[in-house]
């Protein structure tokens, strides 16, 4: 930006010397063409002054804009990273309790089942329908509030951490998690064998049946919000081009003024 300042502020004084220099001299001796020589030679000499003073002026200011700017960009970086670390925090707590809470859960409902397995077969499919639709719930919920904080992450740096930190979580918690369903499942489906298999075929199809609908669910959530950060981002750009080209008009119009 300095660069194209100084050179509006030298072409702006090398048009005043092309206008002021190209009158007629209508006098009838030469000491009117003399006098245009004197003052040819005089403005040139302010026009050379100002064009010198005009660009050292604009270099001492180089340096200082640029510590600045490198400042503005440090700072940046560390809030940041800073927040980056904070939302991982806060994600990798919550997933531990989502993950416990499940677990507990299944462990608490198996244990249930177990007690009325027997004298209630009938009645299994109803409550494991009501069972998978509140699980659903709960997973969708927290799918909304997660994808939420997601997508509100600035910085490539910062969320690639992010999403190392989480995702190593995450694994953790789904294999303790996968690891306690199939216990269940297992110790499950040696009861369930000595009465029907068609019961087992009902729960997965609601199982199946609950996954796409919220995969769907899932995926319309993160399109929209994915597409809620891309116009911020677009209006931001937008704004800060609109003004910084309305700063360039008013420094240019300004140039023959000062």
């Amino acid at each position: 930006m300095i660069k194209t300042v100084k050179g509006k502020v030298i072409a702006g004084v090398l048009a005043v010397g092309l206008v002021s220099g190209g009158g007629v001299a209508l006098g009838a001796t030469d000491a009117g063409a003399n006098l245009k020589l004197w003052y040819d030679g005089q403005f040139g000499k302010a026009s050379t002054e100002v064009t010198s003073q005009v660009t050292s002026y604009a270099s001492s200011k180089a340096e200082g804009l640029l510590t600045e700017y490198n400042g503005l960009k440090t700072d940046a970086t560390d809030s940041i990273n800073a927040k980056g670390e904070f939302v991982a925090g806060v994600a990798n707590k919550n997933i531990d309790a989502k993950s416990r809470e499940h677990i507990d859960s299944i462990k608490e409902e198996k244990a249930h089942i177990e007690t009325y397995l027997a004298s209630q077969f009938g009645g299994l499919s109803n409550f494991a329908k009501s069972i998978i639709n509140q699980a659903g719930d709960d997973a969708l919920a927290y799918a909304k509030n997660d994808l939420t904080q997601y997508t509100g992450v600035a910085g490539n740096t910062a969320n690639e951490k992010v999403k190392t930190d989480v995702n190593k979580v995450t694994t953790q918690a789904i294999k303790d998690l996968e690891e306690t369903i199939k216990v269940a499942k297992e110790e499950l489906q040696a009861q369930l064998d000595k009465k029907t298999g068609s019961t087992v075929e009902e729960i997965k199809g609601l199982i199946d049946a609950k996954i796409v609908e919220l995969r769907k669910e899932v995926t319309n959530l993160k399109n929209k919000l994915v597409k809620d950060q891309e116009k911020i981002i677009t209006n931001t750009a937008k704004g800060l081009q609109l003004a910084a080209e309305a700063e360039m008009d008013a420094l240019v119009k300004g140039i023959n003024g000062k």
